[in-house]
């Protein structure tokens, strides 16, 4: 069988995770495109020589791969993605799904217009642990749904020089860049977003986005989560604990054998061992998998399109 040919826009950090999770299927990386021509070439050296291109136009018309990987900032994502469905080729889009809202959407009228698929990176839906977190849910076993409780912070102090603090690139700050994640698992494992809050502060001083904020949603059901991010916390933090009217469940990220819950009457957490994994290597493989007609895409653009909409409306 033919390799999967695929190609990456963006030659940052990101995309050497996806670069990794790619190698384990066995796709071959057929060319790389970067703003930033040093960066490109330095990429494609440690690929052991994929074609370099300009940008994303060489790469989809010259390359032709079977999909491509985006890994740019927000701002460049729709233009990207939209031009890649035009000409019928698959797309992994990191997250979010775009600069705005309306770039969103945009995005997701050329996926539906198009043949090609198009999937968001949201790589910690196809964790194991929250995989898990979502089938207890769905099974009634800690009961009716309450409470969601999440964070994701740490010491990210960084940022302030970086892309993720400038509005113009990145469309937002630590809430859009880093609880798009958990929007997302909100969606996942508890239900549909029917009223979202915010809280936001900018600690930064030469910044023009939150570098800390507080997400509070309610789920159609009745169901309250409240989402922490920050890029200035001294000490790191990333969990998730939902509270359900017979027991409660919980999994923390630096502990990442085990899932515990709690039932009601219960006087201890019983840990419950899930397999380790980061999430990009299991998105992958699904993408991959949809693309060979295997199975629909569990994660869609209407998923992206959403987690823009809940949380460009606080902003």
């Amino acid at each position: 069988m033919k390799k999967m040919q695929f190609g990456v826009v963006g030659c940052g950090a990101i995309a050497k995770a996806h670069i990794e999770a790619f190698k384990e299927h066995d796709a071959q990386c057929a060319g790389v495109a970067d703003n930033n021509p040093e960066a490109a070439k330095k990429f494609a050296a440690e690929l052991g020589g994929a074609r370099i291109c300009k940008d994303y136009r060489e790469l989809v018309d010259a390359v032709k791969p079977d999909l491509i990987s985006i890994c740019t900032p927000p701002v460049a994502h729709e233009e990207t993605a939209v031009y890649a469905l035009q000409q019928g080729v698959h797309v992994l889009c990191e997250k979010p799904l775009a600069y705005d809202i309306q770039a969103a959407r945009r995005v997701r009228d050329a996926a539906e217009k198009s043949r090609a698929l198009l999937m968001p990176a949201f790589r910690h839906r196809f964790m194991y642990a929250n995989i898990m977190l979502r089938d207890i849910a769905a099974s009634g076993e800690i009961g009716d749904i309450v409470l969601f409780n999440n964070i994701f912070c740490g010491p990210s102090f960084a940022m302030e020089t970086k892309w993720f603090t400038k509005k113009a690139v990145a469309g937002g700050g630590c809430l859009l860049d880093t609880n798009s994640h958990s929007v997302d698992l909100f969606r996942f494992i508890v239900g549909e977003i029917a009223e979202q809050r915010a809280l936001m502060h900018r600690h930064f001083k030469t910044t023009d986005v939150e570098d800390a904020g507080v997400l509070v949603v309610k789920s159609d059901k009745g169901a309250l989560g409240v989402m922490a991010s920050s890029f200035v916390a001294g000490s790191g933090s990333a969990f998730i604990e939902i509270t359900g009217t017979k027991g409660k469940m919980r999994y923390d990220y630096t502990d990442r054998e085990k899932v515990l819950v709690r039932l009601a009457g219960d006087k201890d957490w019983t840990a419950r061992p899930v397999k380790q994994s980061n999430g990009f290597a299991e998105e992958i493989s699904h993408f991959l998998g949809a693309i060979e007609g295997k199975h629909k895409l569990s994660c869609t653009v209407v998923d992206g399109v959403r987690v823009m909409e809940v949380i460009c409306g606080v902003y």
